[in-house]
């Protein structure tokens, strides 16, 4: 059974997504304006099984946030 903290997070993503981008600031320090590209993968997969029927599996959340790219030149 996912927990509670589980359901939170797929509500944000799936009925509050402009909330993403400062959850992910926030969590890992980023800097991200909210301009970005936000990419969602599938996160449900199907394990073929030779001898048994096909089980469904459901992973955590996949997603790319896509934005500019700073190069920082070596002195």
């Amino acid at each position: 059974m996912a927990n509670i903290y589980d359901g939170a997070f797929r509500t944000i993503l799936n009925d509050c997504r402009k909330l993403i981008i400062p959850v992910i600031n926030e969590i890992f320090g980023e800097t991200y304006t909210g301009e970005e590209e936000i990419r969602f993968f599938p996160n449900e997969h199907f394990l073929d099984q030779q001898d048994e029927a096909d089980k469904e599996r459901i992973t955590d959340t996949n997603f790319t946030v896509f934005g500019k790219i700073f190069l920082k030149k070596a002195c």
